[in-house]
């Protein structure tokens, strides 16, 4: 089923597990994209995801600052700069397990990863 991800058309409760998987960076409305994850999750649910995220250097995260419009072009929508961890937490999840790693083939801009698990 294709469906933006800010407008998720199933009922409140009805998944167990949401996966996203590289989605978050290109939503346009990124808060309102997980309020809609959060919804569709069962009361105890489980967000897993994965997902490119602004460096926490000052230095790289300034350097993703600059190529993120050009790397919105040519990244299909991606927006390589978002704290995407914090706003999982603001959402309302409670983030169960964070792990920080890198996609290594992938430009320096878009490398910084976190895999994680959150709850409802």
């Amino acid at each position: 089923m294709r469906a933006p991800a800010e407008q998720l058309p199933f009922e409140d409760g009805r998944f167990d597990t949401v996966v996203s998987t590289l989605v978050l960076c290109t939503v346009d409305d990124q808060d309102r994209a997980l309020r809609e994850l959060r919804r569709v999750l069962k009361p105890g649910g489980r967000l897993l995801f994965i997902e490119h995220v602004r460096a926490d250097a000052p230095g790289p995260a300034r350097w993703q600052d600059r190529v993120n419009p050009v790397h919105r072009v040519i990244g299909c929508g991606c927006n390589c700069n978002r704290n995407t961890l914090e706003r999982v937490q603001a959402a309302g999840f409670n983030v169960a397990q964070i792990a920080h790693d890198r996609l290594h083939k992938a430009p320096p801009w878009v490398r910084p990863l976190i895999v994680g698990a959150a709850q409802t």
